[in-house]
């Protein structure tokens, strides 16, 4: 994990020099977060839009032609995900000045972040499972060499993560709510995960990742995350994010489940997994920002989730499991 000390430092200024150079356009720009790499947001003296996404110096090439080539692999079947435009040269990946960075433009697709969307309607949440589900359904037959990989935000290590960085969560009582809360978790997981589907997972299903018009999901971005995983890991991390500061955090899970069911039937063991997979997002999440904040102090994205997370984890510990499997299976009869 020494990607975030080699994270680009592009400036606005360079950024737009970047796309002049390489992509033969001129445009206006501003910076959109990133958590390893840097997005740029591109206005074209048109009025076009589209984003720059400079990739972090240790990110694999081969990593992000997987990412491309699941883009598209994707595109005929589903509308909401960006595409890979390409250099004046040709290239789907370009090189940026002292070839440092690996660069590429995608498209820009409209909508809020679901994290600014403001009330998270049944019907949103249903189109939110309805779009995951038809997205995981399209990339079942997709597969790239570069996915196979040990990744630190695969659900499928969260036992690893978890055990590796608890000891850095601050211990005001955090700690021990990440350490009670996955202990659960944890054993309900490994009992049926033998029985889960492995397959290309978008993995970053999170509110921030996710945009939406209304009651319609308009785009699911940033495909840098993907893994050969659990099927479920991809339901499970949109509702790990969706329940974040909800009420009624078991009415949310339920709706976004029955619309990827309803698209990507799940399997009775992974429909009860779904839950404490969830939950286990969550806990890995306090684990990774608290090493990341070890090294990046200053980058308040690394942190963006972890107020609601601390507030949601002790809501989500409430609920007994059977209840909440209970919740989900009633939801997708």
């Amino acid at each position: 994990m020494s990607l975030l000390k080699q994270a680009p430092r592009y400036d606005l200024a360079e950024a737009v020099h970047l796309v002049r150079e390489m992509y033969g356009v001129e445009v206006s720009t501003s910076a959109l977060p990133s958590e390893r790499d840097q997005n740029f947001l591109l206005t074209t003296t048109a009025g076009e839009r589209y984003v720059l996404k400079v990739a972090n110096a240790a990110e694999d090439r081969a990593m992000l032609e997987a990412q491309n080539a699941a883009m598209a692999h994707v595109a005929g079947r589903v509308a909401f995900c960006p595409r890979v435009l390409p250099t004046i040269t040709g290239d789907t990946i370009g090189i940026a000045t002292g070839g440092s960075h690996l660069v590429r433009l995608v498209t820009y697709l409209p909508g809020v972040p679901l994290a600014k969307a403001g009330a998270r309607t049944p019907a949103l949440l249903d189109n939110l499972g309805r779009a995951i589900g038809r997205l995981d359904a399209a990339l079942v037959d997709f597969d790239h060499p570069a996915i196979h990989r040990d990744f630190h935000w695969d659900l499928a290590n969260a036992a690893h993560v978890i055990g590796e960085y608890l000891p850095l969560v601050r211990d005001d009582g955090d700690r021990e709510l990440v350490a009670r809360v996955s202990a659960s978790a944890l054993p309900i997981v490994g009992a049926r995960s033998a029985a889960f589907r492995r397959t290309v997972v978008h993995n970053d299903a999170n509110d921030w990742n996710v945009l939406v018009d209304r009651d319609e999901v308009v785009g699911i971005i940033d495909f840098g995350d993907m893994v050969h995983s659990w099927t479920v890991a991809d339901p499970a991390v949109a509702v790990a994010y969706a329940v974040l500061d909800d009420p009624n955090p078991l009415a949310t899970a339920a709706a976004l489940v029955r619309g990827y069911h309803a698209e990507h039937p799940l399997r009775d063991e992974e429909l009860a997994a779904v839950f404490p997979l969830a939950s286990l997002r969550l806990c890995m999440s306090a684990c990774i920002a608290a090493w990341q904040q070890k090294q990046r102090s200053d980058d308040e994205y690394l942190i963006v989730s972890q107020g609601p997370i601390r507030r949601t984890l002790p809501v989500l510990a409430a609920i007994a499991p059977r209840v909440a499997e209970q919740a989900l299976r009633e939801a997708c009869r």
